[in-house]
């Protein structure tokens, strides 16, 4: 017969599936509501100084800003996935069966898959040549979610990362290398 070890490599894999997936639509709806309830740009986030040439002299990021955004889009992330909690895992039944001809037939076998996961957010900067003495200046968050699956008496660790822009600019004027 087919036996339960036989079919838990299947269930296991289209948990993992489904909890990346989940994971990072949480990751770009957390950053787009938190984007948009803090109606937040770019001169928000980063005060720039320059001479009297125009050559940039500093770029200062606001640390409390930005500490402030990182706490809030991981603490949303959460929010949003155990919000839900319990998910819903269908396989079709002929996947289960080691050919190619059944795979992805045949009705849904349902499993509840719980998804528990702890974000982790940080900033990075990117700066590209956009025109002549012209600089654009990203500033994007870097998300990774570690998170653990409950499924059919089955853990899983697993983890994703996503980079989402979170603000960009384009400077003019001279902008030294060191940035």
């Amino acid at each position: 017969g087919y036996s339960y070890y036989m079919m838990q490599p299947v269930i296991i894999r289209y948990a993992e599936s489904v909890a990346e997936t989940v994971m990072l639509n949480s990751a770009n709806e957390a950053i787009v509501n938190i984007l948009n309830s803090e109606n937040i740009d770019y001169n928000d986030i980063v005060t720039l100084s320059t001479n009297q040439d125009g050559t940039v002299t500093s770029l200062e990021t606001d640390v409390y800003k930005t500490n402030y955004l990182k706490s809030n889009i991981s603490n949303e992330i959460s929010r949003i996935i155990a919000n839900r909690e319990r998910y819903n895992v269908g396989i079709p039944i002929g996947t289960f069966f080691a050919n190619t001809y059944t795979s992805g037939l045949g009705p849904d076998l349902n499993f509840k898959m719980q998804i528990t996961t702890t974000a982790f957010t940080d900033f990075e900067d990117e700066f590209h040549a956009a025109g002549i003495n012209q600089t654009r200046h990203k500033i994007n968050v870097k998300i990774k979610i570690n998170g653990t699956i409950l499924i059919a008496g089955y853990k899983k660790n697993i983890s994703v990362s996503t980079t989402a822009m979170v603000a960009q600019t384009v400077i003019v004027g001279f902008v030294p290398d060191s940035f």
